[in-house]
């Protein structure tokens, strides 16, 4: 009877402290470390001195991810084709950097940026990448906070530090470079290539993923272009898009397309974000609706279900 009491006594008190501590009774996803140096699957917090003129700022492109799991990739596809004004600039930080970033992106989530340019998608090389490190706070994810059963406060805080200075440096480097003015925008293009290419390591080897374009949305190739598919007989600038079934009844539009969508298999746990940037300067008043539904029907087209627009404000 004494020890049927102590046993009961014993997993009450074992409640209590599970309650307690949500840490241990948390649920943590798959892949996802405890605790930093987890002695199965730590993060690698292996980074080098901040070097703005290397690649990656000097940093390899796995620093503060689990060495042996993937548990989430954010990819931003910035696009730098046309001139940005200071509003567009702030917008754009404001949305991919600093509060937005720690806010919208999980613990242990890789964050990759690459420029769009006059750079075929082929060449263009990832601009910047590391994993986002656990703030040690309170936050709406699981494992934000501080493990106490096996991590330090200041440890924590410290690599916390480390992440943010760099992901704050290569900001500047970003926004602050003198992008000229590209004569085609192959959005398209690198759509297809950052969800198609191995090379980009955003496959669907990550539980989640999100891709996020920063873009005005303005394709303009050879083979096709909004500048020209979005402008009515008479006007001088693009003004309102034909629908998109208009384009791919042209032939070698849809050949393109159908060649070069991504597999059905490419597109799991994906969402697609877009980030629309407004370039009222460039086009006409009433564009904007008509050119976000043919993105939707492109997305539609090639399979892509979980998308989301988001427009910025007019620009005075």
């Amino acid at each position: 009877m004494m020890f049927r009491s102590l046993r009961v006594i014993s997993i009450f008190l074992l409640y209590l402290v599970l309650l307690n501590n949500p840490v241990y009774a948390e649920s943590f996803p798959e892949g996802y470390p405890e605790c930093w140096k987890d002695t199965k699957n730590s993060i690698d917090t292996n980074y080098a001195p901040m070097d703005s003129t290397k690649k990656n700022l000097g940093q390899h492109a796995n620093l503060f991810c689990p060495i042996n799991s993937k548990v989430g990739h954010k990819f931003f596809l910035v696009d730098f084709t046309s001139p940005l004004k200071k509003a567009q600039v702030d917008w754009i930080s404001q949305r991919i950097f600093k509060d937005a970033l720690i806010k919208d992106t999980p613990p242990y989530h890789k964050v990759s940026y690459m420029v769009i340019d006059d750079t075929a998608p082929q060449s263009q090389e990832i601009s910047y990448s590391q994993c986002r490190f656990k703030t040690g706070n309170k936050s709406k994810f699981i494992g934000e906070e501080t493990n106490d059963g096996c991590e330090g406060n200041k440890q924590i805080s410290d690599n916390f530090a480390a992440w943010l200075g760099l992901n704050t440096e290569f900001e500047k480097v970003l926004l602050g470079k003198d992008y000229k003015e590209a004569k085609r925008s192959l959005l398209f293009e690198y759509l297809f290539h950052v969800l198609r290419e191995p090379v980009t390591d955003f496959t669907s080897e990550y539980p989640e993923r999100e891709l996020v374009i920063v873009s005005d949305l303005m394709q303009h190739s050879k083979r096709f272009s909004f500048y020209r598919h979005c402008k009515s007989i008479g006007a001088t600038r693009p003004d309102k898009c034909k629908p998109f079934k208009n384009l791919i009844k042209k032939a070698k539009v849809k050949n393109y397309i159908d060649d070069r969508k991504p597999k059905n298999e490419t597109l799991k746990n994906l969402k697609v974000t877009v980030l629309y940037i407004n370039h009222a300067y460039e086009t006409r008043m009433g564009l904007s609706t008509s050119l976000v539904q043919n993105w939707k029907d492109l997305f539609e087209y090639i399979g892509i279900e979980n998308y989301e627009i988001v427009k910025q404000l007019d620009i005075p």
